[in-house]
């Protein structure tokens, strides 16, 4: 997965399908001692820390020719007015900016947000890929599970469901990986 390129038509429809407001490119400033994919807290402890404020949207990703994919994020806006993302990512994933879509309509309330994702390829591995994210988003978002962060306790029933269903996302994910490992830019 990379950044998705603004420039690339496909891009600009898949982000105006999502949002009204323009999508702009934000500079990467990684809190490395924080948690990942944690990014509505740590932003508000920023603003809280050093002003500004917090800015929901949408990061764009693409894994180009393939599929492309919004992530439901949060962003910190400085006192001077610009956009910063704070969130860490692994090591191997080097990005220095991102594509975001500031969205005021959607809220975030305590609950992960699925994202929205769409195949960019008539292929069946792509569209069971995309149907595994959205059954492990509802897996992980089942009942309370809804309203945790962070270390989650399953049952052994679901531990057993959620290990079968990430086996099947990997196994998928290599398989896309092996079809289109230098996806077209």
């Amino acid at each position: 997965m990379k950044t998705a390129d603004i420039q690339k038509p496909h891009v600009r429809k898949f982000c105006s399908s999502i949002a009204t407001k323009d999508p702009v490119c934000v500079k990467c400033e990684p809190q490395a001692s924080e948690d990942e994919n944690e990014c509505f807290q740590l932003v508000q402890e920023k603003v809280d820390e050093s002003g500004g404020k917090m800015v929901t949207g949408w990061a764009i990703w693409e894994k180009p020719g393939v599929f492309i994919e919004a992530e439901f994020h949060a962003v910190w806006v400085t006192p001077e007015s610009e956009y910063i993302d704070l969130n860490p990512r692994p090591s191997n994933f080097k990005i220095t900016e991102i594509l975001f879509i500031p969205d005021n309509v959607t809220q975030y309330k305590n609950q992960q947000i699925d994202n929205i994702r769409k195949a960019l390829v008539d292929d069946d591995l792509v569209k069971r890929f995309l149907f595994l994210n959205r059954k492990y988003f509802e897996f992980m978002n089942r009942g309370e599970r809804a309203f945790q962060h962070g270390h989650i306790e399953l049952t052994r029933r679901e531990q057993k469901e959620y290990k079968k269903l990430l086996k099947s996302l990997i196994q998928v994910e290599r398989k896309i990986h092996c079809k289109y490992p230098q996806s077209v830019t």
